[in-house]
């Protein structure tokens, strides 16, 4: 079990850092396919778990709200060209799936109303919820000039803070959480977890950040290409601000997604979402907490291009 569990988290790391490499390098669409194959691998698992205490979700129509709304959100963001106009596109199919999923139950003879409410369940928590990933590949590449908030980090940043943020959330909360213990944090919900450990995960979250911060310092202050990286700045006070305040809160949203998908499994009866990565459990036990960091990044640089 320990040896197929380092194998896998390998794999995993692998995988994690090509898909890294090749959206900073290559081309950005690599992290999109990436949030894709996520969201039609989640949609599947979630679909599973919540068939053991809800009415079966109807997989069908979550999988056309995937394909529909993630085709939708890049036809919008290649022709409009606008922060907002991708994310727009994609909720707007989404209303729609969700008026058709409640015509569809409702005029149905065999389904009930249950089978909506999961169904509309397994649109918003995975696939939604994925959606604010995608959408911060796309910060800073419309045509918005340089106007916009000094300190505000640039595309290729927020995809660093994407990977780095949780993934130092994760390992600090494991190592500190194991070494000091004491007393749980959540022992209804996720017996293992303890207060040492999120206070490290939070740590943690601040020292990813960090790296992304010296990085991107290194990469204007003596202009190199490191992944890309690059920041619009009036003074380094205000980015060091917000790159501790995106470390802090990342890792707060990243631990609270870790406890919300630990309730889903525990109401559901099941350990893990499913078997795929040995060892690991299922993608969305792998990406649980990393979807709701997305969330909260999408929404600090949504806030930073108003003020």
């Amino acid at each position: 079990m320990k040896k197929d569990r380092v194998v896998t988290g390998t794999f995993i790391a692998i995988v994690y850092v090509a898909v890294f490499l090749l959206a900073m390098y290559v081309h950005p669409i690599f992290f999109d396919v990436f949030i894709f194959a996520i969201a039609l691998g989640g949609v599947y698992e979630m679909c599973r778990a919540v068939s053991n205490v809800m009415s079966a979700p109807i997989f069908l129509i979550d999988l056309i709200q995937v394909v529909v709304g993630f085709a939708a959100f890049w036809f919008a963001q290649y022709f409009f060209k606008t922060n907002a106009s991708g994310m727009t596109a994609y909720f707007i199919v989404l209303a729609g799936t969700v008026i058709a999923t409640l015509i569809i139950t409702a005029c149905s003879k065999t389904y009930v109303k249950g089978n909506a409410v999961s169904t509309i369940f397994v649109m918003l928590y995975p696939s939604a919820i994925l959606m604010f990933s995608v959408a911060i590949n796309y910060f800073m590449t419309a045509e918005i000039g340089i106007s916009v908030m000094s300190a505000l980090p640039q595309r290729n940043a927020g995809i660093a803070l994407m990977f780095l943020v949780p993934a130092f959330t994760d390992v600090f909360a494991y190592q500190i959480g194991s070494a000091i213990k004491g007393k749980k944090l959540c022992p209804s919900i996720s017996p293992n977890k303890t207060i040492s450990g999120a206070i490290g995960g939070l740590l943690g979250g601040i020292v990813g950040a960090g790296v992304v911060l010296l990085l991107t310092y290194f990469a204007v202050t003596y202009n190199v290409n490191i992944f890309g990286l690059g920041m619009l700045t009036d003074g380094w006070t205000s980015t060091i601000i917000n790159f501790l305040a995106l470390g802090l809160f990342g890792s707060v949203f990243d631990q609270a997604g870790d406890l919300v998908a630990s309730f889903v499994k525990r109401r559901s009866g099941i350990k893990d979402f499913s078997n795929l990565l040995p060892g690991h459990g299922g993608v969305l036990d792998r990406v649980d907490g990393f979807m709701f960091c997305g969330v909260f990044f999408y929404m600090y640089f949504a806030v930073m291009l108003i003020l």
